[in-house]
Parts: C-alpha cells; structure tokens; sequence
C-alpha cells in the first residue's frame, strides 16, 4: 500500500489523522521530535490497525535540512508517499516582543518553511506519477490580525494562501491540495483545564480531533482547496473580519 505521511502525527489532531488514514488502508509514517510519543502511537496504531504498517521518524522539523533528510528517507526506504499532511505546529498566547526572538523563529520554520519545502520536495514526485493528495494545517486565525497571536496567524495565513496557489498549480496533474482552517481543537496545544474543554465541545466551540480529521480528509479525497470544519467557525470568521479597529485595541491593552 502507498504510504501517508503525516507529520506530528504522535499526538493530538496528528494522531487523529493517523488514525483516519490508517482506517482508509494507508501505511504510516508519523514523524515528530518526540521519540517517546512516536514510540508509544506506533504501538497503539499497531495494535488497532494489525494490517497497516506503521513507521515513525524522529526529525525536528525546525532544522532547515530536515525536509530533504525526510525525502532521502523515503527513498532510501522505497516509500511511495501518496499522502502528505502537514500538521506539525506550536502555539504561544502574548506578545512576540516578550518572547525570545527564537521562539518565533522556530514557529515559521515549523509553519511556512518546513510545509513549503515538503510540499515542492513531495509535490513535484506526486505530479510526476499524476497522482497524490497534500493536507496542510491552517487555522482560522489565518483571517485574523489580532494581538497576541501576532505570529502564529501570520504562519497560518502564509499556509492558506500557498496552499491555494499549489493546488491551481498541481490540479490539472492529478493532484489534489487542501488547506484545513480548524478552529479550537480538543487537544492540549492551548493549556485549558479538562473541564473548559468539555463543556466547549459541548456547545461546539471546540471540536474533537477525529472530528477535524475526518471532516479534513474527506474535503481533501473530494478535490476541496480549502475546508472550515464547524459552523460555527464560519460565524467566528466573519466576526472577526467585521470587528470594528477599537475592540482589537481594547484586546491589545488588557492583554499586551
């Protein structure tokens, strides 16, 4: 079976799309910077999936060698990757100011550049076979310019938009490319107690990992260039876009 490559796919939403793949008949590869939790999703995948070969990779994806490091294992492993999915990323809530400047590096390295550099490396073997798919990992924050998320909705607008032009530029070779723009997601990226968290899924501010997962993978196997899973992460969006400029300065000054 031909291989889908999902990276931080450990943990969280990364998990969840391992999860989703596997269920679909796709060898894995998950590859993280973390050996433990690569170890111990290898073995849960493995033990619900006994027909699906699941490989993991250590790699830190912040390193500016480390796309082709993951391109010259898959050869040197004889890996036909017909999937990529892009989903690694970091979150930090404040001001870029009163974080180390190599925080936010890592976040763009981790965001645009790692994802940009798969994509050509991983793409252009898709195009040459006609065939492939590419999920990367936006967020609605990327239709937001507010104070203290100043660097991560820049990332993750920087992914929307490329993600669009890839797959104008990919479609017409069998390849399909989709941008998914989840909103909160049930998982431990944002420090909130269990308890915040279920009754935030109870009212559908926040969703289930495999919720997204599933919601995202069917967008991209149906050709959809970009998917907003939840109705009411629509809502938020165009809230966000109409919010007048003295709420966003009244956020600025309680929190900044």
């Amino acid at each position: 079976m031909p291989y889908a490559i999902i990276t931080g796919g450990s943990s969280g939403i990364g998990y969840a799309y391992a999860e989703v793949f596997a269920e679909r008949g796709y060898d894995l590869l998950i590859v993280s910077n973390r050996e433990d939790l690569n170890q111990s999703a290898r073995e849960s995948l493995r033990r619900q999936y006994p027909a699906v070969t699941v490989d993991t990779l250590y790699l830190d994806l912040t390193d500016l060698g480390a796309p082709q490091q993951l391109l010259d294992y898959c050869h040197e492993k004889g890996l036909e990757v017909e999937v990529l999915v892009n989903n690694a990323g970091m979150f930090y809530f404040g001001a870029v100011v009163d974080r180390p400047a190599g925080v936010t590096g890592k976040m763009v390295l981790l965001h645009d550049y790692a994802p940009a550099m798969l994509c050509a490396l991983f793409g252009a073997e898709m195009k040459a076979r006609h065939k492939g798919y590419i999920l990367n990992a936006s967020s609605i924050t990327a239709y937001m310019s507010f104070p203290t998320i100043a660097a991560y909705q820049a990332t993750k607008s920087f992914l929307l938009k490329y993600s669009k032009g890839l797959s104008f530029e990919l479609s017409h070779y069998g390849v399909k490319v989709c941008c998914v723009c989840p909103g909160a997601v049930d998982t431990d990226l944002y420090n909130l107690s269990p308890n915040l968290r279920k009754w935030l899924c109870r009212f559908g501010v926040m969703l289930k990992p495999k919720t997204v997962a599933k919601r995202a993978t069917r967008a991209l196997f149906n050709g959809r260039r970009r998917k907003v899973p939840g109705f009411i992460n629509h809502f938020f969006i165009l809230c966000c876009l109409l919010l007048p400029g003295f709420v966003v300065d009244l956020v600025k000054k309680k929190f900044v």
